[in-house]
């Protein structure tokens, strides 16, 4: 082995070593992007919906729409009421 070889292993280690920190970095991002789906997904389809409907001059059918996503979302309230404190820290009055 050369001196010339040597001098440039560092470096393709360092390389080796950038690269993986942008695939952990890309994991977590896709992670994110998972959990903010999991999380928010429901309401974005149900608000995009009332919006098309809307934006599509069907005034009523969004109306009724929003009206079945209200009870569901009252019914998601009193579903998640049944487990108190382990949704969050928050204390429950």
């Amino acid at each position: 082995m050369d001196c010339a070889s040597a001098a440039r292993r560092p470096r393709r280690l360092r390389r080796g070593a950038v690269m993986m920190e942008y695939v952990i970095l890309a994991v977590l991002i896709a992670a994110a992007c998972v959990i903010a789906v999991i999380v928010f997904g429901r309401g974005v389809v149900r608000n995009t919906d009332l919006m098309s409907k809307a934006a599509a001059g069907r005034g009523s059918r969004a109306g009724e729409a929003a009206q079945i996503y209200q009870k569901d979302a009252e019914d998601d309230i009193r579903e998640a009421q049944k487990f108190p404190g382990k949704f969050s820290d928050a204390k429950q009055d």
